[in-house]
């Protein structure tokens, strides 16, 4: 495959990446289950998601007072070939959740947990979608009783 090529597959398979955890911060989940294929996997806090109708139901199960924001650094697209993609991508997570309402920033405490994430990508139709999402922590936040 020619260089040209793979820049281009992996910019756009970098674009969906971005856009899945842009679109899962802001809370827009329409575009976040549009980053999928319809039956893509989402394995998610221990629970493995099928398609684009479970992933949208867990979205909206989510708390209205939670603040999070995935920071996605290192992302590696491994080309299997012109219609598959691998991607792997570190995941620092900062999150806050309460049972009120926050107005302005929320508390900042440092993040909680760095995930390495591997997803599987197809070409379809109408672009690069995930078809398989699965994500492990590297590191936690050790927590202190005190």
């Amino acid at each position: 495959m020619e260089r040209e090529k793979e820049r281009a597959i992996e910019w756009d398979c970098t674009q969906v990446v971005n856009k899945f955890y842009n679109s899962l911060d802001a809370r827009l989940y329409d575009d976040l289950v549009d980053c999928f294929t319809e039956e893509g996997i989402w394995k998610r806090q221990g629970n493995e998601l099928q398609g684009r109708e479970a992933i949208l139901t867990a979205m909206h199960e989510r708390s209205y007072n939670l603040v999070i924001r995935h920071i996605v650094t290192n992302i590696a697209v491994i080309i299997q070939d012109e219609d598959h993609v691998e991607t792997n991508e570190y995941v620092t997570i900062y999150r806050y959740d309460s049972n009120e309402k926050v107005e302005g920033p929320a508390p900042l405490d440092g993040p909680g947990v760095i995930f390495l994430y591997k997803d599987k990508m197809l070409r379809t139709e109408v672009g690069w979608k995930i078809s398989d999402k699965r994500g492990q922590p590297i590191m936690l936040k050790k927590r202190i009783n005190k």
